[in-house]
């Protein structure tokens, strides 16, 4: 589908980047536009891929030329089957573009909003063996090592629905690490800094507290909570109510909204989303075996898994559901949606304080 008013242009007019010809327009962030593409070669070789073309707007600035190339660096350590692959770094014109793997499926964020405008909702095995797919994932990120063997201490950061991906196979790719923490990177970070989208950022992140890989681990309770039960758990329409549920607001099992969820994977979930991080899982792979034990006792097959998804997703919906291609503009894209909240050490408090009622807390972004 192309989508209205979209141009696939490339430099001077051109819909060719280099080798890569630029077929569809995705999707615009704040750093980057996304095109799907196809690449050729000798003998009738062709393959499907994404291309993240850095905006011409900053490709001059060197945080964001920074930003760009980490990511980039960090993707070519990555090699796992949950995680989107890099092909490919290039410059065309002075332009920087990172060419991905195009993966078959549609985002798991307008996957709920297709339940939604349907009046379905996501089947328990399923929501279970999505977020078991994605602690996979998140286990290959944190324990990630270098070329000299010592762990990078890779977060994620941004760990939404909208970051993570389903396949025709019933698996899932996490992707969009343009904000991602690790250990060649820190020195460049600006201290006291936060990213991430709010209504999934741990409440040690929003303290400007030291943080680790626990954060990514209670984003992903966030999601799964929101899979199960279709409803924002934290998202409000103010972001000072969002930090007051994330930091001081008892927060509901998806059984309070949904009685048919089993205890046990209710007990998964809540203990994802425990506010003190050592009451949290420790690991992802921690995680991951609570999951992979639950989702082996429902006795879903997968082929279920994948006819569901196919079901939902190419039943006729919504205008702005119907047609939708994978990568299509999310209602909020990740680097439009990442906010940087920069008070080093009085933010947490000043948070508090407000919510006390005795001052209002300022945010730059």
């Amino acid at each position: 589908m192309n989508l209205p008013g979209n141009s696939i242009q490339g430099k001077a007019g051109s819909s060719q980047l280099g080798r890569y010809k630029l077929i569809q327009l995705l999707g615009v962030g704040g750093m980057a536009e996304v095109f799907k593409a196809r690449c050729a070669g000798p003998g009738g070789f062709e393959r499907t891929v994404v291309v993240k073309r850095i905006l011409p707007i900053h490709g001059r600035d060197p945080e964001f030329v920074r930003m760009f190339v980490a990511e980039a660096q960090l993707l070519g350590l990555l090699h796992h089957p949950n995680v989107v692959q890099a092909y490919d770094l290039g410059e065309f014109e002075g332009t920087l573009f990172l060419v991905l793997e195009y993966v078959d499926g549609p985002s798991l964020s307008r996957v709920m909003s297709a339940l939604r405008s349907t009046g379905k909702l996501m089947p328990i095995a399923a929501a279970a063996h999505f977020a078991y797919e994605v602690c996979r994932a998140l286990d290959h990120v944190h324990t990630l090592k270098g070329g000299d063997g010592e762990a990078l201490n890779v977060i994620h950061r941004d760990v939404t629905p909208s970051n993570i991906l389903l396949t025709q196979a019933g698996g899932i790719k996490l992707l969009d690490f343009g904000v991602a923490k690790y250990r060649a990177s820190q020195a460049l970070s600006v201290e006291g800094t936060v990213k991430g989208k709010p209504a999934y950022l741990a409440p040690e992140a929003l303290e400007a507290k030291s943080i680790d890989n626990r954060v990514d681990i209670f984003a992903l309770g966030v999601v799964l909570h929101e899979i199960l039960t279709l409803r924002s758990l934290f998202e409000s329409d103010s972001q000072v109510l969002t930090f007051r549920k994330i930091l001081e607001l008892p927060i509901p099992s998806p059984s309070s909204f949904r009685p048919e969820v089993p205890p046990e994977l209710d007990a998964i979930v809540m203990k994802a989303l425990e506010r003190d991080p050592d009451r949290r899982y420790q690991t992802a792979g921690e995680m991951a075996a609570d999951l992979n034990k639950f989702v082996g006792g429902q006795k879903m097959r997968m082929d279920e898994v994948c006819a569901f998804v196919r079901e939902v997703w190419t039943r006729p919906a919504p205008a702005r559901f119907g047609g939708a291609k994978l990568g299509s503009p999310e209602p909020r894209t990740t680097e439009k949606s990442t906010k940087r909240y920069k008070n080093p050490r009085s933010w947490g408090a000043r948070v508090r304080r407000f919510l006390l009622g005795n001052t209002r807390p300022r945010l730059r972004t």
